[in-house]
């Protein structure tokens, strides 16, 4: 059963951490206050820095305006030329894609709490530990979703629902939606098998050949380029490979920082958190972004005796990007081949 409420300590503990919070933004305790764009960058930053690995592959983008144009992917293709200058004049080539497709951040609210009963479990630590403990799970909550929505999101909903759409489908567009509204060519979601002779495609190889190939040929060889495959592909590999070599590492699969790695079709490949199973995806891990606008990061901590916990309410203008979709395939709807029953 939770506590009804906090533990002279306790309280003691969490008033001071809540002082020293809003003493930090020079604002009264229990307003609502602006999270000073330092501040919000340096919650993503530590989110990574503290088990929130992808956060540290992709771009995390801060940007002044609600709406505007892409900042671009570092990767244009050819460069080097040479020019007839008797007759024309040399031209630049943008070193950055350029996209007629821009951002646009969505209102998006994070509201969390904790209860009573856990925070009464840091009540012996010191203030630092008990802020430390506190950021801990506020980070957690802020981020983890961030990349989630990332991969599920399909629609931008004016009330969601969390209980049909779980993984937040309706809370933002993610990275595979805005493929599919901004570049079909480079999605197939017709459904293939693999895995055996008869199966649509032979092995694990050719479906991450098969999405590479859908990248143009002038950025297909880059040696940046990584597959993302769902755990549930790659769980045979390493089924297989565990069988096979017992706790033996091996050059086809490994794991690594909680994360699954390998060399599939001579791509590093890795399983990214919260991924769709099913999937593979082909692309630079910096051509996918998170938007956030600037200084959008507002928060409002309450002390809610009523509930027996402490609440946490959090917004930010957010926005997710492709920013090169030519630079991306990705194939969804794979299944392991199963042998039909005669």
């Amino acid at each position: 059963m939770a506590k009804k409420s906090l533990s002279p300590k306790g309280k003691q503990q969490f008033k001071a951490y809540l002082n020293k919070v809003y003493a930090a933004v020079n604002e009264t305790v229990g307003e609502q206050f602006d999270v000073e764009p330092s501040v919000q960058q340096r919650l993503y930053e530590k989110a990574a820095e503290h088990g929130a690995w992808f956060l540290g592959m992709i771009n995390v983008e801060y940007v002044d305006q609600i709406k505007g144009d892409k900042v671009g992917l570092a990767v244009s293709g050819l460069l080097t030329k040479r020019t007839d200058t008797d007759n024309d004049d040399r031209q630049t080539s943008s070193v950055v894609s350029e996209s007629d497709k821009g951002y646009e951040c969505q209102f998006t609210e994070v509201d969390v709490h904790i209860n009573y009963s856990k925070l009464d479990k840091w009540r012996n630590r010191t203030p630092q530990q008990y802020g430390d403990l506190y950021s801990a799970i506020y980070r957690k909550a802020m981020t983890d979703d961030r990349v989630r929505i990332g991969w599920h999101g399909v629609s931008i909903a004016k009330k969601t629902d969390k209980t049909a759409n779980p993984n937040g489908e309706d809370v933002n567009k993610g990275w595979i939606q805005k493929v599919r509204e901004e570049a079909a060519a480079q999605i197939d979601e017709e459904g293939l098998t693999f895995g055996h002779i008869d199966a649509d495609m032979r092995n694990l190889d050719v479906v991450v050949e098969s999405a590479k190939q859908m990248i143009p040929e002038h950025l297909r060889d880059d040696s940046e380029l990584v597959a993302f495959i769902s755990s549930d592909l790659m769980s045979d590999y390493r089924l297989e490979s565990l069988a096979a070599n017992g706790d033996k590492a091996t050059e086809k699969t490994q794991v690594n920082d909680n994360r699954v790695t390998g060399i599939f079709a001579g791509l590093k490949s890795l399983t990214p958190p919260f991924f769709p199973s099913g999937t593979v995806i082909v692309t630079y891990p910096e051509n996918l972004s998170i938007y956030l606008q600037e200084g959008s990061l507002r928060r409002h901590i309450k002390d809610n005796p009523n509930r027996s916990r402490v609440e946490d309410y959090n917004s930010e203008n957010v926005d997710y990007i492709v920013e090169e979709t030519e630079a991306i395939g990705i194939i969804k709807g794979i299944t392991k081949y199963e042998e039909p029953v005669v």
